[in-house]
């Protein structure tokens, strides 16, 4: 683990339990709040959710257990040191004021060790996807999000509070064309004239009869149920797993529609794909199925598909891994050919007792591979 982030989540969860010890309302926000969903983790800072009426209070305790209070010249959020460590107290994102009904739609969880409530994740994408605008309009950062949390969001809800952005627009559209997320059903338009362009559709969720008091989003078909989860139309069953009809069987494995058979062996993934998927789509798919596959199970390794051929670079630790990924893409792209630019970080697996193994381990040894 590197040393910043190390440092990052030991501040995380110090501010998390000094607010929870002083029963201050709070959600753990920011890049560390997708994190928590699956996301990538941050290296720079901190964020925390909070109602600007708690922000006093919550800087004393903070100052009392040890760590520094900034005011910054921005008039939405507070800022406080843990040493080094940069925590962000935020009450006003993108122009919006947290409030009461946003910080109990958030759902607690653990993270890195510690319970404590992180940002519903569709509130989560409202607020990333309007602060995207001329000089800050990142998707290389964006999609990674989007694929971590997709099935986490209600997105037509994300597109009808997002309307009159058309920075948010373009990245949405991306997305969909990418088959991240589904396409758009709510016939949406911006945000009309004289009406302020953020969160003006929704300014809190609609309330519906048979609600969790954990949730105030209504939990309809291909939404979460009343303990955050997906209900069994939309993509996951009661244990939020997904269901014969959502990718996954009960086990939490791919069934034979969506990517995976029965057994947690892949399929093949193009044969389950439209012919006119995009290659990026293909390439998202067998970096998700890199990362889930118990014999390979790696997030870092980069895959693109070019040609009609696909190919993976990165690094691994070992020869056998190295030759797992070759194995995997070679089961979910049948028909297509591999190239395995994958390294080995330990030189000392990477060598090959003279006459060791077959003619095939020879082959699969090199760094480089093409395998029709």
């Amino acid at each position: 683990m590197e040393d910043a982030p190390r440092g990052l989540r030991e501040s995380l969860k110090r501010v998390a339990v000094t607010l929870k010890e002083a029963n201050i309302p709070f959600a753990l926000g920011g890049s560390y709040a997708c994190w928590a969903r699956g996301g990538p983790e941050p290296v720079h800072d901190v964020d925390f959710m909070l109602r600007e009426e708690d922000v006093p209070r919550a800087v004393e305790v903070l100052a009392a257990s040890g760590l520094r209070s900034v005011d910054p010249p921005e008039d939405w959020l507070t800022k406080v040191f843990d040493g080094e460590v940069l925590v962000d107290l935020i009450h006003h994102p993108v122009g919006r004021a947290v409030t009461t009904a946003m910080l109990e739609r958030s759902r607690e969880m653990s993270v890195d060790s510690v319970r404590m409530p992180v940002l519903d994740a569709t509130d989560w994408f409202e607020m990333t996807l309007l602060a995207l605008e001329e000089r800050y309009c990142d998707l290389a950062r964006v999609l990674p999000m989007i694929r971590a949390m997709r099935e986490q969001v209600d997105w037509d809800q994300v597109r009808r509070s997002t309307a009159a952005s058309p920075f948010a627009e373009a990245a949405l559209l991306v997305a969909t064309r990418l088959n991240l997320i589904p396409a758009d059903t709510t016939g949406n338009t911006a945000a009309p004239p004289g009406r302020s362009p953020l969160w003006s559709v929704r300014t809190e969720h609609p309330t519906q009869p048979d609600q969790s008091a954990t949730s105030s989003r209504p939990a309809t078909s291909g939404r979460r149920d009343g303990l955050g989860r997906r209900d069994g139309l939309g993509s996951r069953d009661g244990l939020g797993r997904r269901d014969s009809l959502g990718r996954r069987d009960s086990l939490g494995r791919r069934d034979g529609l969506g990517r995976r058979d029965g057994l947690g062996s892949p399929t093949s993934v193009v044969a389950a794909a439209h012919v006119d998927d995009a290659d990026e789509y293909l390439a998202g798919e067998l970096h998700e199925l890199l990362a889930e596959d118990p014999r390979v199970a790696e997030l870092g390794l980069e895959v693109s598909v070019r040609e009609g051929a696909v190919l993976v670079a990165g690094e691994v630790a070992t020869e056998t891994r190295r030759r797992a990924v070759t194995e995997v893409l070679r089961e979910a792209a049948a028909g297509r050919p591999v190239r395995n630019e994958v390294t080995v970080t330990d030189s000392r697996t990477q060598a090959t007792p003279s006459g060791a193994g077959t003619g095939q381990d020879a082959t699969d040894a090199e760094t480089a591979e093409i395998i029709s």
